[in-house]
């Protein structure tokens, strides 16, 4: 077929379709806006779409019947179908319009009477839109706001217990502490409301989250239509959302358009500048963008192209490296890991990592695996020679604590016996936001220990922060005075309350774990009537997940502040701070043997000191301490009765 009747073709089965949705266009538009004018305006429609349809026919009829033979404009008999088809819709549109009119002339009221309210049309049923959630990112507040405002809050059907209902139930993470402690009552949803828009209406974060967000963008490492659109999408989307708050890049415009080319492969930049080659003028943002979008399309219209070029070669490789591996797959004596079934050793496993003492011994003992190695043999047949770290005795370092924890309990259990239940300890503990180098918050549960010299933070928060860090190597001393570890550096911590008090800077040693402390204790809170309506430092104060924040005296003497309440007997101590009330103390017997730990921390700094003492003790020629009145005794009767020989003896 030429290349002239192959558009001729196309255009007759686009008017075919055009011509044969006629009437279904026209109900798409909902009863409500079907008008006179609308079927009026689809009726023209259709008959210039059918004179299109008859001039087209006739032209090909007339030049080029010969070359459709076989085509399937004439296998289907095109010109019957569509002319079917044509008087098909204009029936339909005609009867639209006929009751049209019937019904505009029932609705014209007669003289001197006074016709009664019309019904509305039904409205279009439209799809249930589905309650937003919040995770507590700053910039998904405004939608979250105006969205769950006009489905939940301006809905006078809605009663404020069911408010609250939704609003718990629309929150998570971050955003859901923040009102966990509230009771859902009737009087609850105002506060939980106002507290949730008096954190997240910040100006000055939102913009800042949105900023990290772009400044946080790698530059793209080649020609990649992935790589670039990653790059656009977060240009328009910051743009955007600056705008929306009111801080256009108009007056920066000069330096976001320099950031976003810094971000650009060398090839991308390379095809900016020759755009800008015949200007000398400073380019725009909206310049920038257009070349982006244009560069984004001829990125991906080539990119199924690559594909099929890179396929073979791709696929030679893959065989390649399958072939490398089995061949090396004879010498991987480690076997596979009992935790996670990966090839490697079960120490290295990142899930046995994040078992607990006790969850990694029962786990050892379940696979029998050996308790001094981790290996797949008994302890006794064992030949390691190394120990336990932290004891010396033959089990691994990191189930340690569960292999002390049994000998603990067994040696409590026995004074318990012999002398009274033991008692459960509730300690200081707080839930406080840590910002991050983004912007970001993070809520993390500390601890408060005014017995510690330095605030301390776990490797695990420091890596979810990603803060900037000093090098700065510090040994942490226990209890006893036993060396408990080495600080990995210091950080610089933003912490601040759950309910939005001014922040605190808090300098913090990391460690790889602070404490074992968790309180894993069962008791009624709601009989301790001295914390009624108090706001709680830690709402979930009895919760066991893991401590990764230690603020130290200096910390807890800048947050006390006025107020202790204290209840009964077997009932904690509420002390007041800027984090909300912090509770410590005794709250009854556990009813099962515990571990009592201590926590104390000092810091030694001075290693140089020490250092030079080491080698003051050990430098020649250095002046001898002065002798007891014993020891110059022993001192003179050997230098009576011994001497040294010219042969040296």
């Amino acid at each position: 077929m030429s290349k002239e009747v192959e558009p001729i073709v196309r255009t007759q089965f686009d008017l075919y379709g055009r011509i044969s949705r006629a009437y279904e266009n026209v109900k798409k538009a909902g009863a409500a806006n079907i008008t006179i004018g609308l079927v009026e305006a689809r009726l023209q429609a259709l008959e210039a779409n059918w004179a299109k349809y008859e001039a087209n026919h006739e032209r090909l009829s007339a030049n080029y019947w010969d070359l459709l033979s076989g085509h399937d404009y004439l296998k289907k008999d095109m010109m019957s179908l569509t002319e079917e088809a044509y008087l098909t819709q204009k029936g339909l549109l005609l009867e639209s319009l006929r009751v049209q009119r019937m019904q505009l002339a029932a609705d014209v009221p007669t003289v001197n009477v006074v016709a009664p309210p019309a019904p509305s049309p039904p409205r279009t049923t439209l799809p249930r839109i589905q309650l937003p959630q919040f995770s507590g990112l700053y910039e998904e507040w405004p939608s979250f706001r105006d969205l769950f405002n006009s489905l939940v809050v301006k809905d006078a059907a809605t009663t404020q217990v069911e408010k609250l209902h939704y609003l718990k139930t629309c929150l998570k993470g971050e955003a859901e502490l923040l009102i966990r402690s509230l009771s859902t009552t009737e009087e609850n949803f105002g506060r939980a409301w106002r507290i949730l828009g008096d954190y997240y209406e910040n100006k000055r974060l939102l913009v800042r989250s949105h900023i990290a967000k772009f400044t946080a963008l790698q530059k793209m490492k080649g020609e990649s239509a992935s790589e670039l659109r990653k790059l656009y999408h977060c240009m328009v989307n910051t743009v955007g959302s600056l705008e929306s708050l009111g801080r256009p890049i108009t007056r920066g415009e000069d330096l976001f358009v320099h950031l976003v080319v810094e971000l650009l492969d060398s090839r991308s930049r390379r095809e900016w500048e020759n755009v800008l080659s015949d200007t000398t003028d400073p380019p725009s943002y909206a310049e920038l963008q257009q070349f982006l979008d244009r560069r984004l399309h001829t990125l991906e219209s080539l990119q199924p192209l690559k594909t099929e070029i890179n396929s073979p070669k791709t696929s030679a490789n893959t065989g390649r490296q399958a072939r490398v591996q089995h061949a090396r797959k004879p010498e991987n004596k480690r076997g596979r890991c009992s935790m996670c079934q990966q090839d490697h050793y079960i120490m290295f496993c990142d899930v046995y990592k994040t078992k607990s003492a006790s969850e990694r011994k029962q786990h050892v003992e379940t696979n029998n695996l050996c308790l001094n190695c981790l290996g797949r043999h008994k302890v006794s047949d064992c030949a390691s020679k190394k120990a336990c770290s932290a004891c010396g005795a033959r089990h691994h370092s990191t189930i340690h604590d569960a292999c002390n924890t049994g000998e603990v309990a067994k040696s409590s259990h026995a004074a318990h016996r012999a002398s009274r239940p033991v008692t459960a300890v509730l300690l200081a503990t707080a839930r406080v936001r840590v910002v991050d180098r983004f912007g970001a918050p993070h809520i993390a549960r500390a601890l408060i220990d005014q017995g510690s010299e330095a605030s301390l933070v776990a490797e695990s928060l420091a890596q979810r922060l990603r803060l900037q860090r000093s090098p700065t190597s510090v040994s942490v001393f226990g209890v006893g005075g036993k060396l408990t570890g080495v600080s990995r550096g210091l950080i610089d911590l933003e912490i601040s309350s759950l309910g939005g008090s001014s922040p605190i800077t808090v300098s913090a040693l990391i460690l790889p774990r602070l404490t074992l402390y968790n309180s894993g204790i069962r008791a009624d809170r709601r009989a301790w009537k001295h914390l009624d309506g108090l706001e709680l430092a830690d709402p979930e104060f009895l919760a066991s997940d893991p401590v990764e924040l230690l603020l130290g005296a200096e910390v807890y003497a800048s947050i006390l502040q006025e107020g202790l309440l204290r209840g009964g007997p077997q009932e904690p101590m509420a002390q007041k701070t800027s984090l909300g009330w912090i509770l410590s103390g005794t709250i009854g017997s556990t009813g099962v043997t515990r571990c009592a730990r201590t926590y104390q921390c000092q810091t030694d700094g001075d290693l140089s000191g020490l250092v030079q003492r080491f080698w003051q003790q050990e430098e020649v020629g250095a002046a001898a301490a002065p002798l007891s009145a014993e020891e110059r005794k022993a001192e003179d009767h050997f230098t009576r009765t011994h001497y040294r020989r010219s042969d040296g003896r």
